[in-house]
């Protein structure tokens, strides 16, 4: 009986250590030309986790399949470091450093500051400008920022909650007026010299860059919102259901989340496309940051990412999810900088106001680089 056992755990464990491969690929793979990777790149940290279950498994049973399992989770150690950097300590900001050197930055998706009334907190929108204001972040970029023409809920009137970040940039997608509705909004501390749109091919998602002085220094500043999935209700209905009873209607369901899935990482492909290209072509250092709906293992992240580095990776510790909507919880927001920035304290910052947390960091530019 125990033969049995392990054979059938070694015909899974092949399948799972298989199906990590295809999840390392899935960065290097355009979804447009080829999708299925892309599935196993969502699925990485649960495909993770059971290769570390057929690891202790092995361990247990003393056997060498043992290594079957961790072979391939060693193959994969730069992409187990953008999921879980192994950051034991938080590196202190240097003592030595002046205000002049240093940037907190803070990126947050606030779902229209509870607009629809997701939260069933009617002090929502308040108490997250009260959390930015507690923060003091230093530049400070929105996505799902909402406003309209109702008193109190104005682009004005929300700039008069944080005084201290008196530039503000903003970039609605609803209407051609780029006025009210939905959108992204980038707010500094620091005056703002330029703004500038992405065009995306998105009506309801959106990216655009701003050019600040800091110091001497210009910085560009990239606020970015890649694709959304949008599943409808009865998508998240039927992904609770507890099982599956591959009914003509259940089918219709999975082809449906399966073409929206195909569509949205489709898009965000594009999209961080055009995004790198911008970022490449930045004559000045580089802050991008956002909502990329998408994981560190996927193909528009690691777009991005190219010439830049993850905040996370080098400064922050643990799984660092920060989407607590109703899907499972996945690191989706980011804060990447270009040279010669230094992070330190990468923050993801646990609140009830939105389906995603807040991040934050402190960039510290070095002396010797603002001399020059």
């Amino acid at each position: 009986m125990r033969k049995f056992t392990d054979r059938v755990i070694l015909i899974l464990n092949v399948l799972g250590a298989a199906g990590m491969l295809l999840a390392y690929l899935a960065p290097f793979i355009n979804p447009q030309k080829i999708f299925f990777p892309a599935i196993f790149g969502l699925a990485y940290p649960y495909i993770l986790m059971i290769n570390l279950l057929f690891i202790c498994y092995w361990l247990i049973r003393l056997k060498k399949e043992i290594f079957i399992s961790l072979i391939v989770i060693l193959i994969g150690w730069n992409h187990l470091n953008n999921t879980l950097p192994l950051n034991f300590k938080e590196a202190k900001i240097p003592e030595s450093s002046s205000a002049d050197q240093m940037l907190k930055v803070l990126s947050y998706n606030v779902r229209g500051f509870d607009v629809y009334q997701w939260t069933n907190d009617p002090q929502a929108k308040n108490e997250i400008f009260s959390f930015i204001e507690q923060q003091k972040p230093d530049i400070l970029c929105f996505q799902e920022y909402y406003t309209s023409n109702l008193q109190g809920e104005t682009h004005q009137a929300y700039k008069k909650l944080l005084p201290a970040l008196s530039q503000t940039a903003v970039y609605y997608t609803g209407n051609q007026r780029n006025s009210d509705g939905f959108g992204i909004a980038t707010y500094s501390r620091y005056p703002l010299i330029k703004q500038s749109r992405i065009p995306f091919n998105s009506t309801s998602n959106a990216a655009m860059y701003i050019d600040i002085l800091f110091g001497s220094d210009t910085i560009r500043v990239f606020n970015i919102h890649l694709q959304s999935i949008k599943f409808h209700e009865d998508d998240y209905a039927f992904m609770d259901t507890a099982s599956l009873k591959y009914s003509n209607q259940q089918m219709r369901e999975i082809r449906m989340i399966g073409s929206r899935l195909k569509k949205a990482f489709t898009m965000r492909a594009e999209q961080a496309q055009m995004i790198a290209n911008y970022i490449k072509d930045s004559p000045y250092p580089v802050i991008a940051m956002g909502d990329f709906n998408d994981t560190p293992q996927s193909y528009a992240y690691r777009q991005i990412r190219k010439g830049i580095n993850d905040s996370f990776r080098k400064a922050g510790r643990g799984f660092g999810n920060t989407y607590a909507g109703e899907l499972p919880s996945f690191r989706i927001d980011y804060i990447m900088y270009s040279t010669p920035f230094i992070p330190y304290q990468f923050k993801r910052i646990k609140t009830d106001y939105s389906d995603h947390f807040p991040i934050s960091t402190w960039l510290f530019l070095p002396e010797e680089i603002i001399s020059e």
